[in-house]
């Protein structure tokens, strides 16, 4: 396994969980590669949605990498800072499709809680004309062909309260307001609030879903991927999604493997990874 990883700037980095090109077998052929995108509020980014999952993806034949976007308040907009440097790790995983043995056409995107909020934006907006000015390339360099979303916040309808300091009080040693690390600004107007809803950017070109979330999530209400269901059954794109009875936020892959607690073991909600398993089947087992 390549494990060698790569920077996007000074704040940002990439590990590569790279699968050995074995001579025995599979001789040459490309596999897909899902960017993983942990979770942690855009104040930090989570271990336990982290290597685990990258490692679980390759347990089925394909590469992974791990997106370290830029938190701790290192920037304002932590979520538009942290879209753009996902672009930029999708440009740089094409730059190197060749070298790794990475399938150009099925670059998958998988993110947890505010993580998931980033694999969703970058499942929408690959195609904003935005990213390819910015990172000056056109957007098929920049193209998610899937997505995966677990108990994903997708919309922040409204303000936050002035002085909400949201996960980062006890983490960062002087934190943004709320507003200012998901908004950019402490009194964010409703065009910036709507432009960082996932459900406005759901069109022809956002690629198939698949989402899971629990009924119990007191964090990110189970209404936010119900939501993302409609829009996504509206604008007539794929999409399958599990909703489970029972289970609290960031369960991440529900066993042993990612638990810090005795309330992270949910082996039902586990099933999430065969179920998504089973749903990527369609997709990437297609004949050469």
């Amino acid at each position: 396994m390549d494990t060698t990883g790569f920077r996007i700037n000074d704040t940002a980095y990439v590990d590569t969980y790279l699968l050995h090109q074995s001579q025995e077998f599979n001789v040459g052929k490309k596999k897909p590669l899902v960017i993983v995108c942990p979770g942690g509020g855009y104040a930090f980014t989570s271990d336990r949605e982290a290597e685990a999952i990258a490692l679980k993806f390759n347990s089925i034949g394909l590469h992974s990498v791990v997106l370290w976007y830029t938190t701790g308040d290192q920037v304002k907009h932590v979520p538009q800072n942290a879209l753009i440097e996902a672009a930029q790790a999708v440009q740089y995983i094409r730059a190197q499709a060749d070298a790794w043995l990475v399938d150009e056409t099925k670059i998958i995107v998988c993110g947890f809680s505010a993580g998931g909020h980033l694999a969703l934006q970058l499942a929408t907006r690959w195609h904003d004309p935005m990213l390819s000015d910015i990172l000056g390339v056109t957007s098929d360099h920049l193209k998610v062909d899937l997505a995966i979303a677990g108990y994903p916040l997708v919309y922040q309808d409204q303000a936050f309260e002035p002085d909400d300091l949201g996960f980062a009080s006890s983490l960062i040693g002087k934190p943004l307001t709320a507003n200012e690390r998901f908004f950019g600004t402490k009194e964010p107007t409703d065009t910036i609030i709507k432009q960082m809803n996932v459900l406005h950017y759901v069109d022809e070109w956002t690629p198939p879903m698949f989402i899971w979330h629990t009924t119990e999530d007191v964090l990110v209400d189970v209404d936010h991927s119900l939501k993302l269901g409609v829009k996504l059954r509206e604008k007539k794109r794929p999409f399958e999604m599990h909703i489970f009875e029972k289970g609290e936020h960031g369960l991440a892959l529900g066993d042993r493997t990612t638990a810090r607690k005795a309330s992270h073991l949910n082996p039902h909600v586990a099933q999430w990874f065969t179920l998504c398993e089973g749903w990527l089947h369609a997709y990437i087992d297609t004949p050469d």
